[in-house]
């Protein structure tokens, strides 16, 4: 892999990327507490914890193809500029909300500026970048996000911030200076400039073209699964934690596995990149997928300090191969003219993390945080269930491309097809 980015990289791209390292340093300093901020200082009841992580995901699900359609019909760099923005208004009010009804309604919204957002930053790094480049940028990206997901929790425990909703302040102070410096960098146009004019129209009526892709939509399938499994690390597994008496300080064992989750992504990333590179990426995404299920198998053990660790270690190998691979497969999978359109719909997936922390908070409260073995086994048997979808998905891809295992995956793809 070639490492010269700074000619292969324009400055749009460099924004893009320093943007999401900072503000996902603010985010994992903030939101993985938000379930034990409500039952321990709003003392909300875990199910009602549970709910307020749930919506975000929820509206996410519900609006991910209309903000999909919208990075396909509107110019990009508006949508970069203004929607940061307002997020990070919404992200500061959280400091100021005070009841079940007022935290429910902001992660919602938080939700909907997600959907809105993220198909079109992602759209952005595939337009502004060469096609031989973009699996390198997908992954940068990722390692932005997990640069965040490494210090974020760090500077809470360095400064006690896990009990206060003061860091969604500084979360949204650093999205409204990042939609700031958007307006500054894309200020030229570009080429995202040029794209919209001619594609993109009657985005909306092509949502007919996603549901027959039946490669895409098996692969969506099995990734919810997927998401489920992850979601449960910021809801379920924190609740487990901190409400366990097996473990003398679970609050602070989970800062520690937050920050070791991203350490082991970030140390092992690029050399699990060069490992995977000529792997099929179906098979990429359905060893995560396992590999996310096994790790819930060490709740089922004997409790130690050490549970934990070997939790994260084998989750956080399942994480990366999403990480590595899912967008990337997205970007090739998809038309020109509806790449918007498909990442947008690619966060269908989040339906897993939609039901995951009301389910797990659920099995929680019905078999109770002492008994861990029907609660994380029930867990990893319901992520595990996608994997049969995902090679559902890779069996329909070989049917429809005619090439047999092993052969270069991407088929040539047309408009609406």
């Amino acid at each position: 892999m070639d490492f010269h980015l700074s000619r292969k990289l324009n400055s749009r791209v460099w924004n893009i990327l320093a943007g999401t390292f900072f503000t996902r340093t603010a985010l994992f300093m903030s939101v993985p507490y938000l379930a034990i901020f409500l039952t321990s200082q709003k003392h909300l009841s875990i199910f009602l914890a549970g709910c307020v992580l749930s919506i975000n995901p929820l509206v996410n699900v519900l609006f991910s193809g209309f903000g999909g359609a919208l990075a396909d019909r509107l110019p990009l760099h508006k949508i970069i500029a203004v929607v940061p923005i307002v997020w990070g208004s919404l992200f500061i009010l959280f400091y100021y909300a005070d009841s079940f009804p007022a935290f429910l309604l902001l992660n919602g919204l938080n939700g909907l500026c997600y959907s809105i957002f993220e198909p079109a930053s992602k759209k952005v790094l595939s337009t502004e970048t060469l096609p031989e480049n973009r699996l390198l940028v997908f992954n940068l990206r990722y390692t932005a996000i997990n640069l965040g997901c490494f210090l974020g929790p760090l500077l809470s425990l360095m400064f006690n911030m896990k009990l206060t909703l003061f860091p969604y302040v500084i979360l949204g102070v650093l999205y409204i200076l990042y939609g700031v410096s958007t307006q500054f960098f894309f200020r030229h146009g570009g080429r995202i400039h040029a794209s919209v004019a001619s594609r993109g129209i009657g985005s909306l009526k092509n949502l007919g073209a996603i549901r027959k892709d039946y490669v895409f939509l098996l692969l969506l399938a099995g990734m919810s699964f997927s998401f489920f499994g992850y979601s449960q690390l910021n809801g379920t597994v924190s609740q487990y934690l901190t409400a366990t008496s097996a473990l003398a300080d679970g609050a602070r064992m989970y800062s520690v596995i937050l920050s070791l989750n991203a350490v082991v992504i970030l140390a092992a990333q690029f050399a699990v990149l060069r490992w995977i590179s000529k792997w099929n990426p179906f098979h990429v995404v359905l060893t995560s997928n396992l590999l996310i299920a096994a790790s819930f198998l060490f709740f089922v053990l004997s409790v130690s300090p050490l549970m934990p660790l070997l939790f994260i270690t084998v989750f956080s190998l399942g994480e990366l191969l999403i990480g590595a691979r899912f967008d990337a497969l997205v970007d090739e999978l998809s038309p020109e003219s509806n790449k918007g359109l498909y990442f947008g719909c690619s966060e269908f997936v989040k339906i897993g993390t939609t039901f995951g922390p009301m389910l797990g908070a659920g099995l929680l409260g019905l078999y109770g945080v002492e008994s861990p073995v029907p609660v994380f086994g029930l867990i990893g048997g319901i992520t595990a269930a996608g994997a049969a979808l995902i090679g559902g998905a890779r069996f329909q891809h070989l049917r429809k491309t005619r090439q047999p295992a092993g052969t270069q995956y991407k088929a040539e793809r047309r408009e609406g097809a």
